[in-house]
């Protein structure tokens, strides 16, 4: 495995001290620091960015209530500063918040095993990346502000269902009453931001490449969980169920997002 660069770090929400000892050797064999904190109170920013890669909490002998003030303020975090969280649980009793896609779930006896493949596929040199991207997205903002006006006064007849944007690195794709970000992974639906997380923009995208096409189940679970062979038909309904509360005006009759019986799914435009 890559060694963290040395200004990394890695946050660990726990009072299992056998679970920190382990955490703490792994981080002192690979080069990085580590920073641990009880769970009696949830961690706040107060504004300031955390300065962490990664962020671990275990849920484990939690209350419900204090699980709920936990993730409330991390999903906070995770979404203003792009942060990956992790959650310890226990074989015996699920998690509470098994379907939070923004949550990366592990059983405690494994744990220390998938946390290494997971910081070596993800989150090797994340800051710097992040870092990068959110310069680059400040630049253009001027740019997304004027053009976009200036899209919306053409229908996407007009503009061949693509829209170049003054930067030759950036396009919105308009696909009928879609609009589609592909640098910043945002979906627009008659202008607003549906806000999607980055698994549910890549099942969005997925449909969208070839609308009123059939997608079948087994294509979205392997684009998906490419590197997932334990990933199922449940976890797909779980994410296609969370992008349909965002994108349907009611999502138990969906409009865009159509079920195919059997088959898979189709965006209906």
């Amino acid at each position: 495995m890559q060694c963290f660069q040395h200004d990394n770090s890695m946050l660990i929400i726990s009072n299992d001290s056998f679970i920190i000892g382990l955490l703490t050797g792994y981080c002192v064999a690979n080069h990085f620091t580590l920073k641990c904190i009880p769970h009696s109170k949830p961690l706040y920013t107060n504004g300031d960015h955390p300065k962490f890669n990664l962020i671990i909490i275990d849920l484990r002998e939690l209350t419900p209530s204090l699980i709920e003030d936990h993730l409330e303020s991390l999903n906070n975090i995770h979404h203003q500063y792009s942060i990956p969280i992790c959650a310890i649980h226990n074989r015996n009793r699920m998690p509470l918040h098994r379907l939070l896609p923004w949550l990366n779930y592990y059983k405690d006896e494994t744990f220390i095993e998938k946390l290494d493949d997971y910081i070596n596929k993800y989150i090797i040199n994340f800051t710097h990346v992040f870092d990068e991207r959110r310069n680059y997205n400040r630049r253009l903002g001027d740019d997304r502000r004027t053009i976009l006006g200036t899209i919306n006064s053409f229908s996407s007849k007009q503009l061949n269902g693509t829209a170049k944007l003054l930067n030759p690195d950036v396009e919105l794709e308009l696909l009928g009453l879609f609009k589609i970000d592909k640098d910043c992974q945002n979906v627009y639906l008659k202008g607003k931001n549906l806000e999607l997380t980055t698994k549910e923009f890549k099942l969005f995208k997925l449909l969208a490449e070839e609308p009123e096409r059939v997608c079948t189940t087994e294509k979205l679970i392997t684009h998906l969980w490419p590197n997932r062979g334990r990933a199922n038909k449940s976890d797909l309904y779980q994410y296609m169920h969370l992008l349909r509360k965002k994108v349907e005006l009611d999502p138990d009759n969906p409009h865009w997002i159509i079920t195919i019986k059997g088959v898979g799914y189709k965006l209906h435009i």
